[in-house]
């Protein structure tokens, strides 16, 4: 059989200040490297099987090699996230936001559905009410 590994390793770090009683504002940053994978497979031989439970007298038509069947689950990414957020305090119940995120992936092991290497920009503003 084989053994999955997988390795993660996580930095975020946010600071918030103030510059006036009614405005804040706020910027994180996210960073994370994982990557993970199947040792290779090893599997017993079949060639000394003259017949299988179907009743088949021969298996030398069928593919038996699962030389590269490990490295379909390969992971190998780098994820980056920078955030922004500026909150303006309009009344003790309402703040109205501003929120920038900037996303940005690195695939490094390209597999089943392609590279996903790639960026994300978001903008949103909006009305926070608290009730």
């Amino acid at each position: 059989m084989t053994d999955y590994r997988n390795s993660s390793h996580n930095l975020f770090g946010s600071i918030t200040v103030m510059p006036t009683q009614k405005l804040s504002l706020t910027t994180s940053f996210t960073y994370n490297q994982s990557s993970g994978g199947y040792d290779e497979v090893v599997m017993p031989s079949v060639e000394h099987l003259a017949v299988n439970d179907l009743g088949d007298p021969e298996l030398t038509h069928q593919d038996f090699f699962f030389d590269e069947m490990h490295t379909y689950s390969d992971l190998n990414y780098k994820l980056s996230i920078l955030a922004v957020r500026a909150a303006y305090r309009v009344s003790p119940s309402m703040m109205l936001t501003a929120d920038f995120d900037y996303a940005e992936l690195t695939d490094a092991a390209a597999w089943v559905y392609g590279s996903e290497t790639g960026s994300l920009t978001g903008i949103r503003t909006g009305v926070e009410i608290s009730f």
